[in-house]
């Protein structure tokens, strides 16, 4: 390496330079006005490295924020829907939302006859449709999308063919750690809170949910303003799961 630096140094400043004889000697350059040690030399490598450390530091300050900048853009963005179509929602509701997005339906089903009898039950109490769409994606990332299941008293989609949809999207899905979701619902609510601050029962929902993840748990039921006005009954599916074999259906 220090050869190398050495070699570069002579051909950019077209100097020769002298190896001392002696191996405990260091290097010097000849020019036409001062001797020039090789440690110069190392010392502008040096600091040409720094220059180029920062630089890449600033490119990963700037991609952090051009991240932050993004999350905080499709946050707002699917607060303002959710307020816009279901304006009796409450900070649960709009926390459910989002949590659905990162968990999607595993903790919905135990085993697939369970949650089979489970859809049946359910369907007993439906009338109609509860969502403003039949199917709409979930939080931020829109891993998950929300099926109506008046699809199927409408019988768009036949009810082995929906449950056999919904257990495959429990599939493969890997929750975050309580902790980390608990930071990132914190980073969501600070946006709530600038945009709907009037919401009612925001504090007390509030620390409703930050005790509940503290305590390692996380499911919440619909607030009863929202059950009472949208008589919510849906199920999650994967994405990519609706996308394949329930969206061509719809």
């Amino acid at each position: 390496m220090l050869l190398e630096i050495i070699s570069e140094w002579h051909l950019l400043n077209k100097t020769s330079f002298v190896m001392s004889r002696e191996t405990n000697k260091e290097a010097i350059y000849f020019t036409d006005s001062k001797l020039v040690s090789s440690k110069k030399s190392l010392r502008a490598w040096f600091q040409n490295l720094m220059f180029i450390l920062a630089v890449l530091s600033f490119i990963g300050v700037a991609a952090g924020c051009a991240e932050g900048k993004n999350f905080e853009k499709r946050v707002s963005e699917r607060v303002v829907w959710q307020m816009s179509n279901y304006p009796e929602s409450q900070l649960v509701d709009i926390y459910k939302n989002f949590f659905h997005d990162k968990f999607g339906p595993g903790h919905m089903i135990p085993d697939s006859a369970s949650a089979g009898a489970y859809i049946r039950r359910e369907l007993q109490s439906v009338i109609g449709p509860s969502q403003v769409s039949r199917a709409e994606v979930t939080g931020w990332e829109g891993n998950f999308v929300r099926v109506d299941l008046a699809v199927l008293k409408e019988g768009l989609i036949s009810y082995q063919g929906f449950l056999e949809a919904f257990m495959e999207s429990a599939q493969g899905v890997v929750p975050p750690a309580v902790n980390d979701w608990r930071g990132e619902w914190r980073r969501i609510e600070r946006i709530v809170r600038r945009l709907y601050p009037d919401i009612p029962e925001f504090e007390k929902d509030s620390r409703f949910l930050d005790s509940l993840m503290v305590a390692g748990k996380y499911v919440v039921h619909h607030s009863p303003a929202y059950s009472n006005e949208y008589n919510p009954h849906y199920r999650l599916f994967k994405k990519s799961v609706y996308e394949t074999r329930l969206q061509p259906l719809l």
